[in-house]
This record gives C-alpha cells, structure tokens and sequence, in this order.
C-alpha cells in the first residue's frame, strides 16, 4: 500500500511538471514573450524617433519587476527612468539581439549594445568624439508576454576603455591646437584664427552684459561677423601674459596676467588676473570660455 502510494506521488508529479513545461513552452506563448522581449531591445533600449522608454516598456511589466545587477536592482520605474537619460546621453545608443535561448519562463538575451556618449557617462566625461560597442546579456524571466524580473550584466569595464581619452597624446595635441590659436590672435593672422575654428565653436565670455561683447556667441559665422567685430571696436589688450599651462585630454587651461583699455572711454583697467579654458574637437577649437576681472573691464567701460 505505502508503494502504491509512493507511485501514484510520483506519477501526480509527473503530470504536474509536463503540464508547467507544456505551457512554458507552448509556442503561442514563445512568440508573446519574444515579441515582448524584440520590442524591449529595438524600441525601447535602442534609440528610435517612433516612440519612447516608457510608452514600450509599461505595457509589458509585470508586477514587482525588479532588474538586478551585481551592484543593485531596479524597479520598472526607475529601470524606464534610466533609459530616458540614456536616450538624452547617447543619441545613437542601439541594443542589437544576437541569440535568444529559450528554457520555460526563462530567456537568455546575448547583444551588442554600440553608442556615442555626450556628457557625463557613469563618471567619465564625454564629448561625442569615441563610441563604445560591448557585450550584453540578459536573464529575462517572463509570463503571458510580461518581464517578471530580470538579471543582467554589461561589458562597461570595456566600454569605458574604449571611450576613455589617451591622455598623453590627445592632451599634446589639445595644447599645440590652443597655443596655434592664441599665436594667430596675437599676430593678427585671421586666416589661421579661422583655420584653427569649429565650425560649432563657442566663445563665452562673461560679465556686465551692458558691453556689446558679453555673452556666449555660438558658432564660427557668429563668431566672425558679430563678436570679433564688438569686441575689437571696443577692447584693446595693452599686456597679455600667460604664466601657467595645462592641458588634459580635449581640454587646457591657461593661467596669468592682463591690462585692457576700453576704447569708447580710453580708460585702461588696472592689471588682474585672467583664466581660459579651451576645449578642441577634431584638431579645431570648440570652446573658448575666458575668466577675467570683469568688474574692473565694466568700471572702464562705463567710465567709473
């Protein structure tokens, strides 16, 4: 009797286990899952204008998801919040899906995730100048078409080497390119300005925003035909003198000491101190943000 028993146990969980393997893989429930699982990569990972994160992925979020990594997890909230700003930062970013390896409720997801970020990428700044391209994969356990939870892990040890700036090499070049250009400023030669010049070159500078050259002037064309003219009919340099140099990667820096006269008054300033930060892109300069005693400029523009 107690081995009768036992069988009929045995056989009872037979039936039990062939019946949540037929309906994991029942191949109507395959195909909702990996529709689910091709919208997630190519709608809502990858960058696209037809749609957004969020509109993709609340849809198929089950309850209580959690996406989870070696360093934490993450609600479905905070999962579509990260991938807004992912967008934002990398407006090319794009998750190809190599293989999907399908056991029940359970889907292995191997991809290639590329991009070009622009700004602040887990710490190390960009300029949309490198990409990345790393090795994804995903554990995705899902039902009726819904994500139920997720573990994942990135190659970003190696993204980060690819995107990371070879200090050395790029900051000689930063610096030659940003000496060229103050070279020309000092000898008049407008054909190397010009030359040296991103076409989407910034020059900042800040101060009483009475005087015409004040404010950032973005742009080579604006550059050339509005605050270059501005500001030579209204700022002769009497002593410019660099003291101090440094440059890291696509930005230098430089340190040290100035006079101005203010031609509208003919009233020199005092000398002050001055600091600029240059950044180049693509051999060419892309920012010039200058530092100077802008009360003391101001004060001789008006006279004071």
């Amino acid at each position: 009797m107690k081995n009768l028993a036992l069988i009929l146990s045995s056989v009872s969980l037979m039936i039990l286990f062939a019946g949540c393997s037929a309906q994991s893989n029942n191949p109507k429930d395959i195909m909702k899952n990996k529709e689910a699982i091709k919208a997630f990569y190519n709608k809502a990972l990858t960058v696209n204008s037809e749609t957004r994160p969020t509109a993709v992925l609340t849809p198929v979020m089950g309850d209580g998801y959690q996406s989870s990594s070696s360093t934490g997890s993450k609600s479905a909230e905070e999962l579509m919040g990260q991938l807004e700003f992912f967008w934002k930062l990398i407006p090319d970013l794009k998750w190809d899906i190599q293989q999907i390896v399908n056991d029940g409720d359970v889907y292995v997801v191997r991809s290639i995730a590329t991009g070009t970020p622009n700004g602040d990428f887990m710490g190390l700044q960009t300029d949309g100048s490198k990409s990345f391209k790393i090795m994804t994969i995903d554990i995705h356990t899902m039902k009726d078409g819904k994500f139920l939870s997720t573990n994942h892990i990135e190659d970003w040890a190696t993204a980060m080497q690819q995107l990371k700036p070879k200090n050395s090499s790029n900051s000689d070049e930063t610096m030659k390119v940003a000496m060229d250009f103050m070279g020309a400023m000092g000898k008049g030669d407008m054909d190397k300005m010009v030359s040296l010049m991103h076409d989407d070159m910034v020059w900042h500078n800040e101060g009483d925003k009475s005087m015409p050259w004040i404010g950032p002037w973005k742009g080579k064309k604006v550059i050339l035909e509005k605050f270059l003219p501005a500001f030579g009919s209204n700022f002769k340099t009497i002593k410019w003198e660099p003291n101090d140099a440094l440059s890291k990667g696509n930005t230098a820096a430089f340190f040290g000491n100035m006079i101005g006269e203010l031609t509208k008054t003919g009233k020199q300033t005092s000398e002050f101190t001055y600091a600029l930060r240059v950044k180049v892109k693509d051999g060419k300069v892309i920012l010039w943000n200058w530092f100077e005693d802008s009360y003391a400029v101001s004060n001789a523009f008006h006279n004071k």
